[in-house]
């Protein structure tokens, strides 16, 4: 293979925005996400015609001129503002031969990802640090004025360990976010019966559902629901949904799950779906959007208070999405909610 035509591979395989030109500055090779950015991009071209800006044009000459490297950031203004940044590489093959890989960045969006992580950090430091200190508190009251009070000491231990729970529901929740954001981009391939797996969630959800009050009624598909994926996660999705119902919709005194197999149609394959319907008090719809944001409560004292971590719906939107299903939220105040996930079923 020549030096040429693996680093077409490398440019196609590229996860990023990339290039290929020759000596010359001509495109040899453009990816995708190259391509979506700059649709004009085509074999033959020379690149510094179609990124039309100074800045990236004399970065890119002087690597074509020799140089082995440089990051330049630009704007770009036509047809709309965008920020970009580019990694220009000079790669010398075999004999005379020279190539220029870039790698082309969306400043915008890196920016905005930055934004999110440390919003993410800010708002998990802060449900820490609410327990934490409500813990430190009541230790320093044992320590000192509560010291030789049973009935104080026996109170204070059961918040105390109302609250270590609620961090350790806090820290499991945000490691499992974590471990399904770095496995997002393995499809899940495995079968999974869906009815099996509802009636096992069910069954182990009923205590829980009694001590708020309420029943499950669980509606089997008549036939088989296989669906393609993951059985643990499915698991997981399916008791964050049926928790979230008895935690914020148990009022209505009964949760409905129900798996259907949906029939093929013009846009998706068939499908398995997993739906469960509350009979509450309802979501008002300027806030539906927002629900699988993390840590976004619609009432955040009442979440707090029922021992909600903000992160359950987060982690179901990321496993649906890694199965390369949908999830749809319907809900109007006074009218109870209904969460429907649907998954790609198992082929024949």
């Amino acid at each position: 293979m020549s030096a040429e035509e693996t680093l077409r591979q490398l440019v196609n395989g590229f996860a990023g925005a990339a290039l290929l030109t020759d000596a010359q500055g001509v495109l040899i090779a453009a990816n995708t996400r190259a391509r979506a950015l700059f649709p004009a991009l085509m074999e033959g071209r020379v690149v510094s015609g179609v990124i039309r800006n100074s800045d990236f044009q004399d970065s890119l000459q002087q690597v074509l001129e020799g140089g082995r490297s440089t990051d330049v950031a630009f704007v770009l203004r036509k047809p709309s503002k965008r920020h970009l940044g580019a990694n220009i590489i000079g790669i010398d093959g075999t004999g005379r031969e020279r190539f220029v890989f870039i790698h082309l960045r969306d400043r915008e969006e890196e920016e905005n990802l930055a934004r999110m992580r440390m919003n993410f950090i800010a708002s998990a430091s802060h449900e820490l640090r609410t327990p934490l200190a409500s813990l430190l508190g009541f230790i320093e009251t044992l320590q000192g004025a509560a010291k030789d009070d049973p009935e104080a000491r026996t109170r204070f231990l059961e918040i105390m360990g109302a609250q270590a729970r609620r961090m350790q529901r806090l820290l499991d929740d945000l490691l499992s976010l974590s471990r399904i954001e770095m496995e997002a981009h393995a499809v899940p391939e495995g079968r999974v019966d869906m009815n099996a797996l509802a009636e096992r969630v069910v069954e182990t959800m009923r205590m829980q559902a009694r001590r708020h009050g309420v029943t499950l009624k669980l509606i089997r598909d008549a036939g088989r629901a296989v669906a393609r994926g993951n059985a643990d996660q499915l698991e997981q999705v399916a008791q964050n949904l049926i928790s979230n119902a008895i935690t914020y919709g148990g009022e209505g005194g009964e949760i409905r799950i129900r798996v259907r197999s949906l029939p093929a149609n013009r846009k998706r394959g068939p499908r398995i779906a997993f739906s469960v319907r509350d009979f509450g008090p309802g979501i008002a719809g300027e806030h539906i959007p927002h629900l699988t944001e993390r840590f976004y409560r619609v009432d955040k004292e009442a979440s707090r208070n029922r021992g909600g971590t903000g992160l359950g719906l987060a982690i179901v939107k990321h496993l649906v999405q890694a199965h390369r299903g949908t999830l749809k939220i319907r809900s109007k105040p006074g009218e109870g909610a209904k969460f429907t996930v649907e998954i790609p079923a198992a082929d024949e």
